[in-house]
């Protein structure tokens, strides 16, 4: 019997902007503050601007762009690494991220050890993760490589 989804708002993202400031790198003598004297100074530079969303229970979102277009800032944003400089997000229930490839994974331990811990990590039991186990392997699409070590994986597995 499939899981029947709920229409429950898991994400709300409302009007996020973040701005970073770059500061440029101080002169370090007198013939270079003459130079560049504006190096002193500091870029506000506007990363994302008025973004929103809402992300439903169970839907799967891809942030698809060019390097630099604020795919990774707004996945930290979301999951509160960082915050934004004007609007708000709104997370109902648990939210993780996998921010860089690899992260978190032990390269020794195989693809079901690495699950247990890190899912143990996360604060689940082993009854919890027993009963998630499947779905997740079906999810990972390894099925095959799953009792492998992680670092004979490909990367793009």
């Amino acid at each position: 019997m499939e899981k029947q989804k709920d229409s429950v708002d898991r994400i709300i993202v409302n009007n996020v902007s973040k701005i970073f400031y770059v500061f440029m790198d101080k002169a370090n003598s007198l013939k270079e503050k003459m130079l560049f004297w504006k190096r002193n100074k500091r870029e506000t530079r506007e990363v994302l601007k008025d973004v929103s969303l809402t992300i439903k229970n169970g839907e799967a979102v891809a942030l698809i762009g060019v390097n630099g277009s604020g795919k990774s800032t707004l996945l930290k944003l979301m999951t509160k690494i960082i915050y934004p400089t004007k609007g708000e997000i709104i997370t109902n229930g648990k939210l993780t991220s996998l921010l860089e490839l690899g992260a978190g994974f032990h390269p020794d331990f195989s693809g079901r050890e690495n699950i247990y811990f890190n899912a143990s990590i996360f604060g689940l039991t082993k009854k919890q993760i027993d009963a998630r186990l499947e779905e997740i392997i079906e999810f990972s699409e390894l099925r095959d490589f799953i009792d492998n070590p992680v670092r004979t994986y490909s990367s793009g597995m």
